[in-house]
């Protein structure tokens, strides 16, 4: 089958040590049942305490949650013990994803990991293509996945140019259009007329409903409270920090968009594209606000945070979707506006 991947994936290295966050602390760690069963072979000292830290298929979390075998220096244990071919499946592959759709298989890096961060958000995304021995039986609908795959690269080629805003707002509109016609058994593309508007949005209602998310990081439920009064007048976004939105833009549209080929769900998922791309440039503005600016470095950093907060729990990401067909904000018009409004 073939596998499609952002040119960047290939680039991809885990930083260890060097990482400011840390994917072995604040999470359960599953081990698949291959390499659980090589753990249990495992002789000597070090087999034992393998076996004394997992429990139900999964390690015993420490201090601080952390992960048993991270050491004083924030290296592995099992990766200097037994090589890095040893590892549990979900610590070889985070923070890679993957979809299945019959006949080719789609895969990326996620916004949750900062070295992953800076590297979508420092180039643009180039789809490679490479031909693999791995078999799938996923049915799909071949002639809705077909309009979906236009659809998707018109609207990543409209996220690439033009005024930021109109393209955001525009995008939702196509999306509302598309997902009428695809719930009325249609599936001609509708045309991608430029709209917006210029009405103010309730940022502050918005910032609740994030706030009601589960938590992943305990600081986050804080930090949202204290972005409550943040000060009305916000400095605007630089051009390059545009284009790093527009990065942030694709790639939350390369990766969810195509799921709707499994249960119809288009415009759920364009939202959380454009609520995401506001909402991570309005904390970049009140980075610039507090500080007198908001590096590379600090926009990586608060990138990654809300992908940690919001993609990689299934619950809030369950959450978004459902709620976003009565929130506010999550429209054309209040889009425009939280792009364009103070």
């Amino acid at each position: 089958m073939i596998l499609r991947t952002p040119e960047y994936y290939h680039s991809f290295k885990c930083i260890a040590e060097k990482c400011r966050d840390n994917c072995c602390i604040g999470w359960e760690i599953d081990i698949d049942r291959d390499t659980a069963s090589y753990y249990k072979s495992i002789t000597g000292s070090f087999g034992e305490r393998l076996r004394n830290n997992i429990s139900d298929g999964s390690f015993i979390l420490g201090s601080n949650e952390r992960c048993p075998f991270l050491n004083s220096g924030n290296l592995c244990d099992i990766y200097m013990t037994l090589g890095e071919e040893h590892l549990c499946s979900i610590c070889t592959e985070h923070p890679r994803f993957y979809e299945w759709f019959g006949s080719f298989k789609e895969g990326g890096i996620g916004l949750c990991c900062e070295e992953a961060a800076r590297l979508i958000l420092s180039q643009d995304m180039h789809i490679t293509e490479k031909m693999t021995a791995e078999a799938d039986d996923t049915q799909c609908d071949e002639e809705l996945l077909k309009t979906l795959l236009t659809a998707r690269d018109i609207i990543i080629s409209h996220l690439r140019s033009g005024n930021l805003s109109d393209s955001v707002c525009t995008m939702l509109s196509f999306a509302e259009e598309l997902q009428y016609r695809l719930d009325n058994g249609e599936t001609e593309l509708p045309q991608w007329k430029l709209s917006g508007s210029t009405e103010k949005p309730d940022i502050r209602g918005l910032l609740d409903h994030f706030a009601g998310l589960e938590p992943i990081d305990p600081h986050w439920p804080e930090y949202l409270k204290s972005l409550s009064s943040a000060p009305d007048e916000l400095p605007e976004l630089s051009a390059e920090q545009e284009i790093w939105l527009r990065r942030i833009g694709e790639y939350f549209i390369y990766r969810y968009f195509l799921k709707g080929v499994f249960d119809g769900e288009i415009l759920s998922r364009v939202k959380l594209a454009a609520v995401s791309i506001w909402f991570i440039g309005w904390l970049w503005r009140n980075k610039a606000a507090d500080n007198g600016a908001c590096s590379f470095e600090d926009c990586v950093w608060l990138a990654k945070n809300y992908s940690k907060e919001i993609e990689y729990c299934e619950e809030n990401l369950e959450a978004l979707a459902d709620d976003s067909y009565c929130i506010k904000q999550l429209t054309s018009p209040g889009i425009k506006g939280l792009f364009c409004g103070s």
